[in-house]
Protein backbone atom coordinates (compact mmCIF):
# COMPACT_ATOMS: atom_id res chain seq x y z
CA UNK A 1 0.00 0.00 0.00
CA UNK A 2 1.45 3.15 -0.98
CA UNK A 3 2.73 4.88 2.39
CA UNK A 4 1.36 8.44 1.00
CA UNK A 5 -2.44 6.89 1.17
CA UNK A 6 -1.80 5.81 4.61
CA UNK A 7 -0.63 8.74 5.90
CA UNK A 8 -2.98 10.88 4.69
CA UNK A 9 -5.63 8.99 5.53
CA UNK A 10 -4.38 9.07 9.37
CA UNK A 11 -4.19 12.35 9.33
CA UNK A 12 -8.16 12.79 8.64
CA UNK A 13 -8.54 10.64 11.32
CA UNK A 14 -6.54 12.90 13.58
CA UNK A 15 -8.33 15.98 12.00
CA UNK A 16 -12.29 14.77 13.06
CA UNK A 17 -11.17 13.48 16.14
CA UNK A 18 -9.82 17.11 17.22
CA UNK A 19 -12.90 18.78 16.16
CA UNK A 20 -15.31 16.52 17.61
CA UNK A 21 -12.98 17.02 20.88
CA UNK A 22 -13.46 21.13 19.83
CA UNK A 23 -17.40 20.61 20.00
CA UNK A 24 -17.02 19.25 23.30
CA UNK A 25 -17.88 22.30 25.75
CA UNK A 26 -17.13 20.35 28.99
CA UNK A 27 -13.98 18.98 29.40
CA UNK A 28 -15.50 15.56 30.78
CA UNK A 29 -18.70 13.71 30.11
CA UNK A 30 -21.89 14.87 31.87
CA UNK A 31 -23.27 12.52 33.93
CA UNK A 32 -27.10 14.12 32.39
CA UNK A 33 -26.45 13.08 29.10
CA UNK A 34 -28.75 10.08 29.89
CA UNK A 35 -32.09 12.24 30.44
CA UNK A 36 -31.82 12.43 26.61
CA UNK A 37 -32.04 8.77 25.80
CA UNK A 38 -33.58 7.52 28.90
CA UNK A 39 -37.53 6.74 29.37
CA UNK A 40 -39.41 9.61 28.45
CA UNK A 41 -39.33 11.73 32.14
CA UNK A 42 -40.18 15.36 33.33
CA UNK A 43 -37.04 16.56 35.20
CA UNK A 44 -37.47 20.00 37.67
CA UNK A 45 -34.08 21.52 36.18
CA UNK A 46 -35.89 21.81 32.79
CA UNK A 47 -38.96 23.25 34.18
CA UNK A 48 -37.54 25.49 35.89
CA UNK A 49 -34.87 26.69 33.41
CA UNK A 50 -38.16 27.23 31.15
CA UNK A 51 -39.86 29.48 33.70
CA UNK A 52 -36.67 31.52 34.37
CA UNK A 53 -35.74 30.57 38.01
CA UNK A 54 -32.68 28.30 37.14
CA UNK A 55 -29.35 29.39 37.95
CA UNK A 56 -27.53 31.27 35.41
CA UNK A 57 -24.70 28.87 33.83
CA UNK A 58 -22.37 31.75 33.20
CA UNK A 59 -19.11 30.75 31.26
CA UNK A 60 -19.08 27.32 33.31
CA UNK A 61 -18.50 24.32 30.66
CA UNK A 62 -21.18 21.85 32.74
CA UNK A 63 -23.62 24.12 33.26
CA UNK A 64 -23.79 25.49 29.94
CA UNK A 65 -24.24 21.88 28.40
CA UNK A 66 -27.03 20.97 31.09
CA UNK A 67 -28.81 24.32 29.89
CA UNK A 68 -28.59 23.37 26.13
CA UNK A 69 -29.78 19.96 27.46
CA UNK A 70 -32.97 21.40 29.49
CA UNK A 71 -34.03 23.22 26.52
CA UNK A 72 -34.12 19.98 24.24
CA UNK A 73 -36.09 18.40 26.97
CA UNK A 74 -38.67 21.38 27.05
CA UNK A 75 -39.02 21.41 23.29
CA UNK A 76 -39.93 17.21 23.86
CA UNK A 77 -42.27 18.49 26.84
CA UNK A 78 -44.52 20.61 24.48
CA UNK A 79 -44.30 19.10 21.01
CA UNK A 80 -44.20 15.13 22.73
CA UNK A 81 -46.50 15.17 25.79
CA UNK A 82 -47.24 11.73 25.10
CA UNK A 83 -43.94 10.18 25.29
CA UNK A 84 -43.32 11.17 29.37
CA UNK A 85 -44.95 9.16 31.48
CA UNK A 86 -42.90 10.03 34.97
CA UNK A 87 -41.60 12.76 36.94
CA UNK A 88 -38.59 13.37 38.45
CA UNK A 89 -40.15 13.31 41.60
CA UNK A 90 -41.48 9.84 40.93
CA UNK A 91 -38.08 8.56 40.51
CA UNK A 92 -36.51 9.78 43.80
CA UNK A 93 -39.49 8.18 45.50
CA UNK A 94 -38.54 5.21 43.92
CA UNK A 95 -35.01 5.29 44.73
CA UNK A 96 -33.64 5.07 41.16
CA UNK A 97 -31.85 8.09 40.57
CA UNK A 98 -28.57 8.92 42.29
CA UNK A 99 -26.69 12.72 42.67
CA UNK A 100 -23.88 11.33 43.56
CA UNK A 101 -22.28 10.16 39.91
CA UNK A 102 -18.30 10.71 39.92
CA UNK A 103 -17.82 12.81 36.96
CA UNK A 104 -15.51 10.44 34.42
CA UNK A 105 -12.16 11.38 33.24
CA UNK A 106 -11.88 12.38 29.54
CA UNK A 107 -10.15 9.54 28.04
CA UNK A 108 -7.52 10.86 24.73
CA UNK A 109 -8.30 8.90 21.74
CA UNK A 110 -4.68 7.43 20.24
CA UNK A 111 -4.34 6.27 16.42
CA UNK A 112 -1.74 4.69 15.34
CA UNK A 113 1.01 7.07 13.50
CA UNK A 114 1.95 4.09 10.92
CA UNK A 115 0.49 0.87 9.77
CA UNK A 116 4.09 -0.84 11.02
CA UNK A 117 2.41 -0.66 14.23
CA UNK A 118 -0.59 -2.84 13.49
CA UNK A 119 0.85 -6.84 14.01
CA UNK A 120 -1.79 -9.11 12.28
CA UNK A 121 -2.03 -12.44 14.15
CA UNK A 122 -0.35 -15.23 11.53
CA UNK A 123 -3.43 -17.51 10.20
CA UNK A 124 -3.99 -20.74 8.26
CA UNK A 125 -6.22 -19.47 5.99
CA UNK A 126 -6.43 -22.95 4.56
CA UNK A 127 -6.81 -24.90 7.82
CA UNK A 128 -9.93 -23.65 8.48
CA UNK A 129 -12.91 -25.38 7.58
CA UNK A 130 -16.36 -23.77 7.93
CA UNK A 131 -18.72 -26.02 9.58
CA UNK A 132 -21.99 -25.97 7.47
CA UNK A 133 -25.39 -26.54 9.66
CA UNK A 134 -28.68 -26.89 7.32
CA UNK A 135 -31.90 -26.90 8.84
CA UNK A 136 -33.67 -29.88 9.53
CA UNK A 137 -37.60 -28.80 8.27
CA UNK A 138 -38.73 -32.46 9.68
CA UNK A 139 -40.91 -32.43 12.94
CA UNK A 140 -41.86 -36.13 14.46
CA UNK A 141 -44.05 -36.90 17.19
CA UNK A 142 -46.43 -39.71 18.02
CA UNK A 143 -49.26 -41.60 21.03
CA UNK A 144 -49.44 -44.77 22.22
CA UNK A 145 -51.99 -45.95 24.66
CA UNK A 146 -53.09 -49.23 26.20
CA UNK A 147 -56.29 -48.89 27.36
CA UNK A 148 -58.28 -51.56 29.92
CA UNK A 149 -62.17 -51.76 30.86
CA UNK A 150 -63.51 -54.51 33.19
CA UNK A 151 -67.36 -54.92 34.31
CA UNK A 152 -68.67 -57.74 36.18
CA UNK A 153 -72.10 -59.06 36.58
CA UNK A 154 -73.64 -62.26 38.74
CA UNK A 155 -76.04 -64.11 37.27
CA UNK A 156 -78.87 -63.47 39.11
CA UNK A 157 -78.53 -59.86 38.48
CA UNK A 158 -82.02 -58.12 37.87
CA UNK A 159 -81.34 -56.29 35.05
CA UNK A 160 -79.00 -58.57 33.35
CA UNK A 161 -75.55 -58.27 31.73
CA UNK A 162 -72.23 -60.30 30.87
CA UNK A 163 -69.40 -60.13 32.57
CA UNK A 164 -66.57 -58.70 30.23
CA UNK A 165 -62.91 -57.77 29.91
CA UNK A 166 -61.87 -54.98 27.08
CA UNK A 167 -58.32 -53.95 26.02
CA UNK A 168 -57.71 -51.15 23.76
CA UNK A 169 -54.45 -50.34 21.83
CA UNK A 170 -53.56 -47.14 19.38
CA UNK A 171 -50.37 -45.67 17.92
CA UNK A 172 -50.15 -42.71 16.12
CA UNK A 173 -46.99 -41.37 14.87
CA UNK A 174 -46.63 -37.94 12.44
CA UNK A 175 -43.34 -36.95 10.31
CA UNK A 176 -43.79 -34.01 8.98
CA UNK A 177 -42.27 -31.17 6.54
CA UNK A 178 -42.52 -28.15 6.38
CA UNK A 179 -39.60 -25.67 4.58
CA UNK A 180 -41.11 -22.35 5.78
CA UNK A 181 -41.42 -21.20 2.57
CA UNK A 182 -43.62 -23.00 0.16
CA UNK A 183 -43.66 -26.95 0.36
CA UNK A 184 -45.41 -28.75 3.24
CA UNK A 185 -45.80 -32.35 3.35
CA UNK A 186 -47.95 -34.13 6.46
CA UNK A 187 -47.99 -37.62 7.41
CA UNK A 188 -49.48 -39.64 9.70
CA UNK A 189 -50.14 -43.49 10.55
CA UNK A 190 -52.96 -44.53 12.79
CA UNK A 191 -53.09 -48.03 13.91
CA UNK A 192 -56.20 -49.33 16.14
CA UNK A 193 -56.73 -53.25 17.99
CA UNK A 194 -59.06 -54.17 20.71
CA UNK A 195 -60.75 -56.99 22.19
CA UNK A 196 -63.76 -57.64 24.36
CA UNK A 197 -64.02 -61.11 26.17
CA UNK A 198 -68.02 -62.61 25.98
CA UNK A 199 -69.39 -64.92 28.02
CA UNK A 200 -72.81 -65.67 25.34
CA UNK A 201 -70.62 -66.01 22.12
CA UNK A 202 -70.20 -69.59 21.59
CA UNK A 203 -67.62 -69.31 19.07
CA UNK A 204 -65.30 -66.46 20.26
CA UNK A 205 -63.62 -66.35 23.33
CA UNK A 206 -62.50 -62.99 22.06
CA UNK A 207 -64.17 -59.91 19.81
CA UNK A 208 -62.69 -57.37 18.11
CA UNK A 209 -63.86 -53.74 19.07
CA UNK A 210 -61.81 -51.57 17.43
CA UNK A 211 -59.97 -52.30 14.14
CA UNK A 212 -58.43 -49.63 12.25
CA UNK A 213 -55.02 -49.07 10.20
CA UNK A 214 -54.97 -46.00 8.50
CA UNK A 215 -51.68 -44.04 6.51
CA UNK A 216 -52.77 -40.43 5.50
CA UNK A 217 -50.46 -38.40 3.58
CA UNK A 218 -51.43 -34.40 2.42
CA UNK A 219 -49.15 -32.87 0.01
CA UNK A 220 -49.51 -28.65 0.21
CA UNK A 221 -47.48 -25.91 -2.06
CA UNK A 222 -48.24 -22.24 -0.87
CA UNK A 223 -50.99 -20.43 -2.38
CA UNK A 224 -51.67 -17.66 -0.11
CA UNK A 225 -52.58 -16.61 3.29
CA UNK A 226 -53.43 -19.75 5.06
CA UNK A 227 -54.39 -21.48 2.37
CA UNK A 228 -51.94 -24.27 0.26
CA UNK A 229 -52.98 -26.46 -2.81
CA UNK A 230 -52.98 -29.76 -1.88
CA UNK A 231 -52.87 -33.58 -3.08
CA UNK A 232 -53.62 -36.33 -0.65
CA UNK A 233 -53.43 -40.04 -0.34
CA UNK A 234 -55.35 -42.54 2.27
CA UNK A 235 -55.12 -46.10 2.68
CA UNK A 236 -57.52 -47.62 5.17
CA UNK A 237 -58.06 -50.70 6.22
CA UNK A 238 -58.30 -53.20 9.73
CA UNK A 239 -55.45 -55.54 10.98
CA UNK A 240 -58.04 -58.07 12.69
CA UNK A 241 -60.98 -59.99 11.31
CA UNK A 242 -64.46 -58.53 12.53
CA UNK A 243 -67.24 -61.58 12.98
CA UNK A 244 -71.10 -61.65 13.68
CA UNK A 245 -72.41 -62.27 17.37
CA UNK A 246 -72.62 -66.25 17.82
CA UNK A 247 -71.38 -66.98 14.35
CA UNK A 248 -68.12 -67.77 12.03
CA UNK A 249 -69.37 -64.98 9.42
CA UNK A 250 -66.87 -63.04 8.88
CA UNK A 251 -67.76 -59.31 8.13
CA UNK A 252 -64.83 -57.29 7.92
CA UNK A 253 -60.95 -58.60 7.50
CA UNK A 254 -57.31 -57.49 6.66
CA UNK A 255 -57.61 -55.83 2.98
CA UNK A 256 -61.44 -56.86 2.82
CA UNK A 257 -62.25 -53.82 2.37
CA UNK A 258 -59.17 -51.33 1.92
CA UNK A 259 -60.22 -48.12 1.38
CA UNK A 260 -57.41 -46.13 -1.19
CA UNK A 261 -58.78 -42.51 -1.38
CA UNK A 262 -56.66 -39.75 -3.38
CA UNK A 263 -57.68 -36.10 -3.97
CA UNK A 264 -56.87 -32.90 -4.98
CA UNK A 265 -58.21 -29.29 -4.15
CA UNK A 266 -56.95 -26.74 -1.44
CA UNK A 267 -56.09 -27.27 2.68
CA UNK A 268 -56.88 -24.25 5.46
CA UNK A 269 -54.33 -24.27 8.35
CA UNK A 270 -55.47 -22.98 11.15
CA UNK A 271 -53.45 -22.62 14.21
CA UNK A 272 -54.09 -20.78 17.35
CA UNK A 273 -53.05 -20.74 20.76
CA UNK A 274 -54.81 -23.72 21.92
CA UNK A 275 -55.93 -24.79 18.17
CA UNK A 276 -54.74 -26.62 15.64
CA UNK A 277 -56.70 -27.71 12.40
CA UNK A 278 -56.76 -28.62 8.71
CA UNK A 279 -59.58 -28.42 6.16
CA UNK A 280 -59.11 -29.92 3.26
CA UNK A 281 -61.75 -29.46 0.06
CA UNK A 282 -61.64 -31.16 -2.71
CA UNK A 283 -63.59 -30.85 -5.47
CA UNK A 284 -62.18 -33.92 -7.21
CA UNK A 285 -61.67 -37.26 -5.36
CA UNK A 286 -61.17 -41.15 -6.26
CA UNK A 287 -62.34 -43.75 -4.30
CA UNK A 288 -60.90 -47.19 -5.56
CA UNK A 289 -63.04 -49.96 -2.43
CA UNK A 290 -61.04 -53.08 -2.83
CA UNK A 291 -62.14 -56.42 -0.90
CA UNK A 292 -60.09 -59.48 -0.88
CA UNK A 293 -62.50 -62.19 -0.06
CA UNK A 294 -65.24 -63.00 -2.13
CA UNK A 295 -68.20 -64.10 0.04
CA UNK A 296 -67.32 -60.05 1.64
CA UNK A 297 -68.18 -58.31 -2.10
CA UNK A 298 -71.70 -58.22 -1.98
CA UNK A 299 -71.23 -56.93 1.54
CA UNK A 300 -69.61 -53.81 0.22
CA UNK A 301 -71.54 -53.14 -2.69
CA UNK A 302 -68.88 -54.83 -5.18
CA UNK A 303 -70.37 -56.69 -8.11
CA UNK A 304 -70.07 -60.09 -8.48
CA UNK A 305 -66.94 -61.28 -10.37
CA UNK A 306 -64.79 -57.74 -9.35
CA UNK A 307 -62.94 -57.35 -6.51
CA UNK A 308 -62.93 -53.72 -6.29
CA UNK A 309 -65.63 -50.66 -7.20
CA UNK A 310 -64.74 -46.96 -8.03
CA UNK A 311 -66.13 -43.79 -7.47
CA UNK A 312 -65.69 -40.30 -8.11
CA UNK A 313 -66.94 -36.99 -6.14
CA UNK A 314 -66.07 -34.04 -3.64
CA UNK A 315 -64.72 -34.95 -0.66
CA UNK A 316 -64.06 -32.75 2.48
CA UNK A 317 -62.17 -33.31 6.11
CA UNK A 318 -61.91 -31.18 8.67
CA UNK A 319 -59.19 -32.67 11.51
CA UNK A 320 -58.16 -30.39 14.54
CA UNK A 321 -56.87 -31.01 18.05
CA UNK A 322 -58.28 -28.53 20.65
CA UNK A 323 -56.43 -28.43 24.18
CA UNK A 324 -59.76 -27.19 25.64
CA UNK A 325 -57.93 -27.13 29.25
CA UNK A 326 -55.13 -28.28 30.71
CA UNK A 327 -55.25 -31.99 31.33
CA UNK A 328 -57.84 -32.07 28.48
CA UNK A 329 -57.86 -32.68 24.51
CA UNK A 330 -60.10 -32.92 21.59
CA UNK A 331 -59.10 -34.83 19.14
CA UNK A 332 -61.66 -34.84 16.05
CA UNK A 333 -61.55 -35.88 12.74
CA UNK A 334 -64.55 -35.34 10.14
CA UNK A 335 -64.86 -37.10 6.80
CA UNK A 336 -67.66 -36.43 3.92
CA UNK A 337 -67.40 -38.49 0.72
CA UNK A 338 -70.27 -38.62 -2.51
CA UNK A 339 -70.38 -39.59 -5.94
CA UNK A 340 -74.29 -38.02 -5.97
CA UNK A 341 -75.67 -40.88 -5.56
CA UNK A 342 -74.56 -42.33 -2.64
CA UNK A 343 -73.09 -40.72 0.85
CA UNK A 344 -70.54 -41.40 3.38
CA UNK A 345 -70.16 -39.74 6.76
CA UNK A 346 -67.24 -40.25 9.70
CA UNK A 347 -67.16 -38.10 12.59
CA UNK A 348 -64.26 -39.45 15.04
CA UNK A 349 -63.94 -37.68 18.26
CA UNK A 350 -61.81 -38.81 21.26
CA UNK A 351 -61.82 -36.62 24.55
CA UNK A 352 -58.10 -37.70 25.83
CA UNK A 353 -58.06 -36.92 30.12
CA UNK A 354 -54.83 -36.75 31.34
CA UNK A 355 -54.00 -37.75 34.84
CA UNK A 356 -50.80 -37.68 34.12
CA UNK A 357 -47.82 -38.67 31.65
CA UNK A 358 -48.23 -42.32 32.00
CA UNK A 359 -51.94 -42.75 32.88
CA UNK A 360 -54.61 -41.09 31.29
CA UNK A 361 -58.60 -42.00 30.37
CA UNK A 362 -60.00 -41.64 27.32
CA UNK A 363 -63.41 -40.93 25.73
CA UNK A 364 -64.50 -42.08 22.02
CA UNK A 365 -67.37 -40.97 20.32
CA UNK A 366 -67.79 -41.97 16.48
CA UNK A 367 -71.16 -41.44 14.77
CA UNK A 368 -71.32 -42.83 10.89
CA UNK A 369 -73.85 -42.31 8.26
CA UNK A 370 -73.08 -44.78 5.37
CA UNK A 371 -75.40 -45.98 2.40
CA UNK A 372 -72.74 -47.15 -0.33
CA UNK A 373 -73.87 -50.57 0.20
CA UNK A 374 -76.60 -51.91 -1.82
CA UNK A 375 -77.42 -54.55 0.24
CA UNK A 376 -77.51 -52.38 3.46
CA UNK A 377 -79.84 -50.27 1.26
CA UNK A 378 -82.00 -52.83 0.33
CA UNK A 379 -82.82 -53.63 4.10
CA UNK A 380 -80.63 -55.85 5.30
CA UNK A 381 -78.08 -56.20 8.67
CA UNK A 382 -79.64 -52.55 9.81
CA UNK A 383 -82.59 -51.28 11.89
CA UNK A 384 -84.13 -49.10 9.03
CA UNK A 385 -81.48 -46.14 9.07
CA UNK A 386 -77.96 -45.65 7.89
CA UNK A 387 -76.52 -43.68 11.37
CA UNK A 388 -74.56 -46.17 13.02
CA UNK A 389 -72.54 -45.20 16.77
CA UNK A 390 -69.85 -46.69 18.43
CA UNK A 391 -68.51 -45.08 21.88
CA UNK A 392 -66.25 -46.70 24.79
CA UNK A 393 -64.83 -45.20 27.47
CA UNK A 394 -61.01 -46.74 29.26
CA UNK A 395 -58.47 -45.97 31.38
CA UNK A 396 -54.93 -46.68 30.99
CA UNK A 397 -51.29 -46.19 30.15
CA UNK A 398 -51.20 -43.21 28.12
CA UNK A 399 -47.32 -41.86 26.38
CA UNK A 400 -46.30 -39.03 24.31
CA UNK A 401 -43.16 -39.35 21.91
Amino acid sequence: MDAGIVTAYSDSLTQLVNDLQSLSTPSTPSPYMFRLFAPGTVYTSALAQSMGTAEDPGNDAQLQLDATINDYLTSAYILYPQLFSSTELQLNNAGRLRTDLPQLPNVPILLTETTEDIILPDVDVEAVEPEVKKPNFWTFKGNGSLQFTQSYYSQNWYQGGETNYAMLSQLSAEANYNNQRRVQWDNKFEAQLGFQTSETDQYHKFKATNNLLRLTSSLGIKAIGNWNYAAQLQLETQPYKSYKANSDEITAAFISPLYVRSSIGMDYIIKKKRFEGKLHLAPLSYVITYVKRGELLERYGINEGHHSKHEWGPNVEFTFTYHMWKNISWASRLYWFSNFHLTRIEWENTLNFTINRYLSAKLFLYPRFDDSSDKYRAGEDHDGTFLMFKEWLSLGLNYDF
